[in-house]
């Protein structure tokens, strides 16, 4: 009998179906985010801790084909950065403002027909989004402060996925500021996380004649980062006034005029912006590439890259709306975020699709359904690559071999087959389903801790609970299932944490760091283990700073949408050996305290799994 059987299931309880998917700037830099005097509790009452429905669709970048294999249940299993404009762009300043005021709104809707800017989000509180009062009393400039200087991508997979509910959720307007600064703001930290088709999904809750400049400066990047020409038409007009001196919306006018098949009017507008040189370049051989592909377009334009300094959104959204696939080394030189635009387009060959599939998924852009449902496609495609279409046929017999000892062999070989921190996580969550489909079986033990690993880039929490019983004690799997399994009743001990770290050979001991962390801030640990563990790792979890302040005064105000704002900010990074423990201890106990417990279960796990 292993050692850890009576310890780990006794402390796992009765097992329930859960509610419930820019390069780093530095381990301090949550403190730089957080204005003096934040920690401050508002003077008007709080609204109520905030508690998740009892079950929730993941929102997912596409359907999945099939359904979770049967008798098995997940915390979460869907998933989801710098936005580049042009080559020159303006801000959001007075002028864009003042011409604003200028300009009447014209409606093309009926008064019963215009949409609400009080709540603007896409994802309601039943479908496992946030509340609506998500945010409390916090002033909304300090909210818009926050997000603005919040990079992304993430560190944290699970992370993302929390983010990006967050941003989407159908959530007042924070006082203090205006609905469309608002959604500009979280569309925009969504195209940075890589979350194009969310950051569209959002934008167009909005109707067109609520725009203001910042909208339209937020809104041009997340049409570029879809590809999608069509979607700037009903704002290119009015967006080219208010803010004259944009170049990207002046010329979107003409390829608008295009695809409406005014052909004369695109082309004296294609002329007056090179007069006006708006454009030059490569940036302008697209627009006019794009102009030609108009209805009744008639231009046949060669787009030279190696002339061609540099990588930006116009670059990117145009040369895919014309079917120009740019050179790998932009995206080389670019960052992660891009992974995220590029795996949703619809229009890019299933090779390339495969080729960023892995940060995607690393990141928390894609989720294991929808990247399985790709690498479905690659065993007969010439488009993919040799390795991808081999690793396609492993993930067919991990779904479809005989035996479990066969599925698992397969995944074995998936696993071993990927090379770096990137594509052995995305690996993992490509088999997650698969994994979560394997029964707990003593004669698997071998692969139970990379089993366990798969189903937690997932959220199947409750199959790998299964394997509590079977699992090594002092292993990673272990130390997952201690703080990432649902239903715990009774509390881990200092000998459960000495064996683990007994087995610990992460550098500095950070994953016995995480670990502590992560059961501290969950109440899974005895408050006298927790203190001799500390003085055993050397490090102050408890450590207070503005950003702990100001994350634990929303927590107890009960602003799960404040928390998980400040919790995204505290895990810019570029992975989680950058994350300081404490870090992770302040996040799981501050989003467990405002109902949002499964996700930080998950957060837990996967800072043990990849620190």
């Amino acid at each position: 009998m292993h050692k850890n059987k009576k310890s780990l299931m006794l402390a796992l309880g009765g097992l329930s179906i859960l509610a419930l998917a820019l390069p780093a700037i530095g381990q301090e830099a949550p403190e730089s985010l957080i204005p003096e005097g934040f920690e401050t509790p508002p003077a008007k009452t709080p609204p109520p801790k905030q508690t998740p429905p009892p079950a929730s669709t993941p929102e997912t970048t596409a359907p999945s084909a099939s359904p979770p294999a049967a008798g098995s249940s997940r915390a979460s299993g869907g998933s989801r950065s710098s936005a580049g404009g042009s080559s020159s762009s303006t801000g959001d300043g007075e002028e864009g403002d003042a011409l604003e005021d200028e300009i009447p709104i014209r409606y093309d809707v009926p008064p019963a027909a215009r949409r609400s800017m009080r709540k603007i989000g896409i994802i309601t509180e039943k479908s496992g989004g946030f509340p609506a009062t998500a945010f409390g009393e916090t002033d909304g400039k300090i909210l818009l402060d926050i997000i603005s200087k919040t990079n992304g991508p993430l560190a944290s997979r699970w992370g993302t996925i929390v983010t990006r509910r967050l941003l989407a959720s159908l959530t007042d307007t924070p006082g203090g500021i205006k609905p469309q600064d608002w959604v500009a703001e979280r569309t925009r930290l969504l195209v940075r996380m890589g979350e194009s088709v969310a950051a569209r999904k959002l934008i167009q809750q909005v109707d067109a004649g609520n725009f203001n400049a910042r909208l339209y400066m937020a809104a041009m990047p997340v049409f570029l980062a879809n590809a999608d020409l069509a979607g700037m038409c009903p704002h290119a007009d009015r967006a080219s006034i208010v803010l004259k001196n944009e170049p990207t919306w002046k010329m979107a006018r003409p390829i608008c005029a295009s695809l409406a098949a005014e052909q004369a009017n695109a082309t004296a507008l294609l002329r007056q912006n090179r007069r006006q040189k708006t454009m030059v370049g490569v940036d302008y051989l697209l627009t006019e590439k794009a102009v030609g592909a108009g209805t009744n377009g008639r231009r046949s334009v060669k787009i030279e890259w190696e002339k061609a300094s540099g990588f930006n959104a116009w670059r990117h959204g145009l040369a895919h709306a014309t079917g120009v696939e740019p050179p790998q080394r932009y995206y080389d030189e670019s960052g992660r975020h891009l992974s995220g635009w590029n795996v949703q387009l619809p229009m890019l060959p299933l090779g390339s699709r495969i080729r960023v599939s892995y940060q995607a998924a690393a990141l928390g852009v894609l989720s294991d359904d929808v990247m399985a449902d790709i690498f479905a496609q690659a065993r007969d495609d010439e488009d993919v690559s040799e390795q991808d279409r081999e690793r396609a046929e492993l993930l067919s017999s991990a779904f479809g071999a005989e035996s479990p000892g066969g599925r698992v062999a397969a995944m074995e070989s998936l696993w071993d087959s990927a090379s770096g921190d990137v594509q052995q996580h995305a690996v993992l969550v490509l088999t997650a389903r698969a994994a979560a489909a394997v029964p707990a079986n003593p004669d698997l033990s071998s692969a139970a801790d990379q089993l366990i690993r798969s189903m937690f880039t997932a959220g199947y929490d409750r199959s790998a609970a299964a394997w509590a019983d079977i699992v090594s004690e002092g292993s990673v799997g272990w130390g997952m299932l201690a703080v990432g399994a649902p239903g715990m009743d009774g509390k881990i001990s200092y000998g459960q944490l000495d064996s683990f770290y007994d087995d610990d050979d992460s550098s500095g001991y950070i994953k016995s760091k995480m670990l502590l962390a992560g059961l501290a801030g969950l109440d899974r640990v005895d408050a006298e283990a927790v203190e001799d563990s500390v003085d055993r790792l050397e490090f102050d979890m408890r450590k207070e700073s503005g950003w702990t302040r100001a994350i634990a005064a929303a927590a107890g105000r009960g602003e799960s949408g404040t928390v998980a704002l400040l919790a995204a900010a505290a895990m810019q990074a570029d992975s989680w050996s950058e994350i300081p423990p404490r870090y992770l201890y302040h996040i799981v106990r501050a989003l467990r305290e405002t109902g949002r417990e499964a996700e930080a279960r998950m957060i837990a796990a996967e800072a043990i799994s990849f620190s």
